[in-house]
């Protein structure tokens, strides 16, 4: 009662081997109240993100940015590792990497950038938005058989807010279970967005070493080397999510 339903289905399957015990301990049950949270959230935001007049969540490939292509690729080589994993009854290392994704890439990342991409008022075809609908209902089905209801609820409230014609099926329990798309698997954008998220980390522990008040902001120089090109678009995003500014991005010292 104190944790819910989902969170001890949570806490049963993570991390767990066949035919091994586990200790159910009250940080496990937190862990999966924790992650139900998130969940929640990234949600609630993918839904407030949908703007009313909007009639159409298609994806429009050929005008994807890096970061776009990267969530998606990301996606699909999540979707086809725990399909793998399952069908060798690995269920305890599939939830962990759906986890990995959800938490690590899609709400700490992807998320935080399409918040920035929002803000700056992209125009309809340049907005997140087709792919944040996308990534957030193929997860959901992706982590449906571990937390039933949770990913129920929230894949029927992005149903009710998107067109009529968006999903066909009535509930996510027959809806299909996601199929990787090798298409869609982009290593170049993951080569790219790794390294920015590496800038970004770099910044955020030079300020905890040298004790940088988290409200002040902090110059940044970053060489690049051969991929300067592709990292100096993205100086307001490492900007805004390390707190430097001006942000410098160069080819060489």
């Amino acid at each position: 009662e104190q944790y819910g339903t989902d969170a001890l289905r949570f806490a049963l399957s993570m991390g767990t081997s066949p035919g091994n015990d586990i200790k159910l301990t009250q940080s496990r049950l937190e862990a999966g109240r924790n992650f139900a949270n998130k969940l929640w959230n990234a949600t609630r935001f993918v839904v407030r993100s949908i703007e009313p007049e909007r009639t159409d969540v298609k994806i429009q490939w050929s005008l994807l940015p890096v970061e776009d292509r990267w969530i998606l690729s990301r996606l699909n080589r999540t979707i086809a590792s725990v399909s793998s994993l399952m069908e060798d009854f690995q269920f305890g290392e599939a939830l962990r990497q759906i986890y990995d994704f959800l938490w690590g890439e899609f709400c700490d990342w992807y998320i935080e950038i399409a918040k920035i991409r929002l803000r700056s008022g992209v125009k309809e075809a340049l907005s997140p938005v087709p792919v944040l609908v996308y990534v957030l209902e193929a997860s959901l089905r992706l982590l449906h058989p571990y937390m039933p209801f949770i990913t129920e609820e929230l894949w029927q409230n992005l149903r009710n807010r998107l067109p009529q014609d968006w999903q066909k099926t009535e509930s996510i329990m027959v809806a299909a279970y996601p199929v990787a798309d090798e298409a869609a698997i982009d290593p170049q954008a993951e080569r790219i967005m790794e390294s920015i998220i590496e800038i970004i980390h770099s910044i955020r522990n030079a300020r905890a070493q040298c004790k940088v008040e988290s409200s002040r902001w902090i110059e940044a120089q970053i060489y690049a080397g051969k991929f300067e090109p592709a990292i100096t678009p993205y100086s307001q995003v490492i900007q805004t999510l390390a707190r430097a500014k001006p942000v410098t991005v160069s080819d060489s010292r």
